[in-house]
């Protein structure tokens, strides 16, 4: 297995070069106004130096043991060269609530933020206050996650309990959620005065071991609306006013602090774009990405090699906003994963986000206990070579904190697209040969089979009898034969079955599919098409009288018939090519056809 270059190449002087302004600092007190983490461009700034770090989700809030670690574990933190936890600042409902799905180490739940409306539990805030003041002490930063879209503590579904939506949280769906209801969240008037009121106790709250306002608190790095806050296809916007909605009116109350959405990230080209578009709102101040590689198969991290694709494609969106980056979370159990090793892995991790320019990368979870999931513990030695590649990455973040992103990673056109896969058949493979029908008026009728494909490129690709399918952004490509003869050609049309390929979330009606016809690079137009409704096949035609089309025709030189769908496309959701449905007269036609016409 190819493994990754050495540090070494990365870390020279850097004993030298390793520095933070931290609050407190002589240069923050020359400038106090700065004292907060600041963004310019795709970089972090203290006291109006760059600050780049390596970080850590913490394990302090909620189970009893963790609470009384928690001093120890954020002086861990510290030592093993973490500069930013992230820590919750969330937690919905008692013990007859919404509960979680997996993990019952925190139930039943007791140390919520909030036990039903209007009854808050100062114990818990007390606690927060003890975390942040415990923090500074240890000079580090803190990022508080202010919901969770997850039942682990209560979180969206709980919200909507209370505003008497109770369907949502449904052990019949995946992670215990319907998410379709679990969009009301976003939209319901009284789940989003709910959320305000939490944003209004946390933002004005005065800390009641250190006496400061947490707006007025430089050791809060900055604010996170909701933990990987999701939404249906489709039905994004959505959760873009939602994000728009809180993040006005937590700047309103705070104009001090950066504030990320909690988006997660991106699997999709169409994913992508929506993921940009929150993150260009307003009042969005850097952007959040999470990576778990074995869990998370849709995003096909199944190699440091494709680690570090993720995490270019992930910083480009991001230095195509202008804003920093932050990998939020990223986990890799004991056993490793594909053959690499946990160290490997991090190593991978760490790495990627340096050359690739993210401001920071933080890890899930930094934790006394070793027996939790994921968990990177400092109470026994087992972890003690992760936490030397903590250590080795935070110099280097250090070192290279000032350096611009590689000039590869700035032209987004580049990385339109997460991740693709393609084939292809040599020319004059038989399996793409179509069958060939001579009319009367000497015109020809080229016809295929979906299977008789030359070449396929898509986010995802798969086939089977009668049908063959690209998901997201790519080409579908079948070949017109040469030919021996020369002849007048006044026309071409090309006729396809084509359906879209549905998410795994979205409804029929919801989606469409932008698909462009190109012969042999000649854009023919496009057509946009919906799902079938029932056994009456939408086919789709092309009428083709360009010249350029038509000399090569002519000529009988072979001809590419391309089915696109662009990463520009307003619906990019594939092609799917496949034979005529049950019961339908389809005339001896095929799926695929391309007619030469004198």
């Amino acid at each position: 297995m190819k493994k990754f270059l050495p540090y070494a190449a990365l870390t020279v002087a850097v004993g030298a070069a390793f520095f933070f302004i931290r609050p407190g600092s002589p240069a923050a007190r020359r400038d106090p106004s700065n004292r907060f983490v600041q963004t310019r461009g795709s970089r972090f700034l203290i006291a109006g130096q760059p600050f780049r770090f390596v970080g850590a989700n913490v394990s302090v809030m909620y189970r009893d043991d963790d609470r009384q670690r928690m001093p120890e574990t954020l002086r861990q933190a510290a030592q093993a060269g973490i500069r930013v936890v992230r820590i919750w600042a969330s937690g919905e409902g008692g013990p007859n609530d919404v509960g979680p799905v997996a993990d019952q180490a925190d139930w039943p739940r007791t140390h919520p933020f909030r036990w039903s409306p209007g009854n808050w539990n100062e114990d818990a805030f007390i606690h927060l206050d003890n975390v942040i003041a415990q923090a500074a002490q240890n000079n580090l930063q803190v990022q508080l996650c202010l919901a969770n879209w997850w039942r682990d503590t209560g979180g969206v579904t709980q919200y909507l309990r209370w505003a008497g939506i109770a369907d949502a949280a449904d052990a019949q769906y995946k992670f215990g959620i319907n998410p379709e209801r679990a969009m009301a969240f976003y939209t319901n008037e009284k789940t989003r005065q709910l959320y305000r009121e939490h944003l209004e106790k946390i933002v004005t709250r005065r800390n009641s071991v250190t006496g400061i306002l947490y707006r007025d608190d430089p050791t809060i790095m900055g604010w996170e609306l909701m933990n990987e806050a999701q939404a249906v296809t489709g039905r994004w916007t959505e959760r873009r006013a939602w994000i728009a909605e809180m993040s006005a009116y937590l700047k309103s109350l705070d104009p001090n602090h950066a504030i990320t959405p909690g988006d997660w990230g991106y699997r999709t080209a169409a994913e992508r774009r929506e993921w940009l578009a929150d993150h260009r709102l307003q009042n969005i101040d850097y952007c959040d990405v999470h990576n778990y590689p074995k869990d998370d198969s849709d995003s096909f991290v199944d190699s440091p090699a494709a680690l570090r694709e993720f995490v270019e494609n992930r910083a480009a969106a991001a230095f195509s906003l202008n804003k920093p980056l932050v990998f939020g979370e990223f986990g890799i159990g004991t056993q490793g994963y594909r053959g690499v090793s946990q160290t490997e892995w991090y190593r991978a991790f760490f790495e990627s986000n340096v050359r690739a320019g993210s401001a920071g990368a933080m890890f899930w979870i930094f934790t006394p206990d070793p027996g939790r999931g994921y968990g990177i513990t400092y109470s026994t030695s087992r972890d003690a070579a992760v936490l030397d590649e903590v250590k080795r990455a935070a110099q280097m973040f250090g070192a290279l904190s000032s350096a611009d992103p590689p000039e590869r990673l700035t032209d987004p056109s580049r990385h339109l697209v997460p991740r693709q896969f393609s084939w292809s058949r040599s020319p004059g493979d038989p399996a793409t040969m179509p069958q060939i029908i001579v009319r009367d008026d000497r015109s020809l009728l080229y016809q295929f089979k979906p299977q008789m494909a030359a070449a396929e490129q898509f986010e995802k690709i798969g086939s089977g009898p009668g049908y063959i399918w690209g998901f997201g952004v790519g080409h579908l490509d079948y070949l017109v034969p040469e030919r021996a003869d020369r002849r007048r050609v006044s026309e071409m049309i090309v006729r396809a079955h084509i359906q879209p390929v549905l998410p795994i979330d979205a409804k029929p009606e919801q989606i469409k599919t932008r698909v462009t016809l190109f012969v042999n690079g000649t854009d023919c137009g496009s057509r946009l098409i919906p799902v079938e409704p029932g056994n009456a096949p939408l086919i789709q035609e092309w009428r083709i009288d360009k010249l350029s089309v038509r000399l090569r025709a002519m000529r009988g030189l072979p001809i590419t018939i391309r089915f696109a769908v662009s990463a520009e496309a307003d619906w990019p959701y594939g092609v799917n090519i496949s034979n005529w449905p049950e019961g339908y007269e389809s005339h001896d036609a095929k799926p695929v056809e391309v007619e030469v016409r004198r």
